[in-house]
């Protein structure tokens, strides 16, 4: 079972990346020629390799799996709340969906400041942005490769993740374009899901949680983080007239956001996950027989942790809604037509 999530998980998740690399990489053939652009996306490609080469024989061969698992665990989840927080957000209207034409464009304009089209010799900027492209958007595939692969099946993620790679690369050799019809928003949501319910279960294995039927419970996961988001996002575009303000986590959230915004944007989010997962560390350690009931508690907890971060939101999308309401009322007043005849009649009778 969870061979078979683990080749979905980095194959959307990985997919995702490629198809933001080939944008940039398809701007860089279009307008500074396709020599520079395949010479930058072979360059990174290669990096990417030897970087995931060296960290997973390291992880497998010179650390001790326990550790390793409990860290890459934690990790992982931040990982994939980050993931699934924007796409609470964007689901909910607070933030923009990704737009791969935009970013095309934005590429081209960007290399055009650089000087004219250079079709046959190598262009140092078109090399440059295309490794650069590619390494930093690939970074998040090496390490997804590199955390599920590491810790339960190398073959299985590094199958996903190369699959992914050929599909992108054929379909951009076949439109010559961005892959602008590719639901990408929706396959982050997806991944964002998978990520959160993969990290939940290897930091809780790691942290001594009995999950049950061991890989099985990654099904009810999936289905308890993908009803809590759902739930989430109907909150936010059908907000309460009022909701309960924390002003201490301001502070808080402002302060963590420097830390962890690797792997999560909202610092609240981080250091309320890594409050639950180290209350769960305390739970086993002094409940060695509630190893399961520890698995139920840290799901609830990382579900309370994504609800703190979203208080934020929530406030944003009642204060849009109120200033929608009071602009559709003076719209309606100013189109009554009834006004100009009042004041006709008004200054008339005068």
């Amino acid at each position: 079972m969870s061979t078979v999530l683990i080749l979905v998980a980095t194959f959307l998740a990985a997919a995702v990346e490629w198809v933001e690399a080939l944008t940039i990489v398809l701007a860089v053939g279009m307008f500074k020629g396709w020599r520079s652009a395949i010479v930058g996306t072979v360059v990174g490609l290669v990096a990417l390799a030897a970087i995931t080469l060296a960290f997973g024989v390291a992880i497998t061969s010179h650390v001790d799996l326990a550790v390793v698992r409990t860290l890459v665990g934690v990790f992982l989840l931040l990982f994939g709340l980050k993931w699934l927080h924007k796409a609470i957000l964007r689901s909910s209207g607070l933030k923009a969906l990704h737009d791969e034409a935009k970013t095309f464009e934005e590429t081209k304009q960007m290399l055009a400041t650089t000087g004219g089209t250079r079709r046959l010799a190598l262009d140092r900027v078109g090399v440059s942005t295309a490794l650069g492209g590619v390494f930093l958007e690939g970074l998040e595939v090496v390490f997804i490769v590199i955390a599920l692969g590491g810790l339960r099946n190398v073959p299985a993620a590094v199958i996903g993740a190369a699959a992914s790679l050929v599909a992108v690369v054929a379909a951009g050799f076949i439109f010559r374009a961005p892959l602008t019809s590719v639901p990408e928003n929706t396959m982050k949501y997806v991944v964002g899901i998978l990520l959160t319910s993969f990290g939940t279960f290897f930091a809780g294995e790691g942290l001594g949680v009995q999950w049950w039927n061991q890989d099985i419970s990654l099904i009810p996961l999936i289905a308890v983080y993908g009803v809590g988001s759902i739930v989430a996002v109907w909150i936010l575009k059908h907000p309460a007239p009022f909701t309960v303000e924390v002003r201490f986590l301001r502070s808080v959230r402002s302060a963590a956001n420097e830390v962890w915004g690797l792997f999560v944007d909202d610092g609240a989010l981080a250091i309320a996950t890594v409050a639950v997962l180290l209350a769960i560390a305390v739970f086993v350690d002094h409940q060695a027989g509630q190893r399961a009931l520890a698995g139920l508690l840290l799901v609830i907890g990382v579900l309370a942790a994504v609800a703190v971060s979203l208080s934020g939101a929530v406030r944003l999308s009642v204060t849009r809604g109120s200033s929608s309401e009071a602009f559709g009322a003076v719209e309606a007043l100013l189109d009554d037509k009834e006004i100009p005849a009042r004041v006709e009649e008004e200054v008339s009778s005068r």
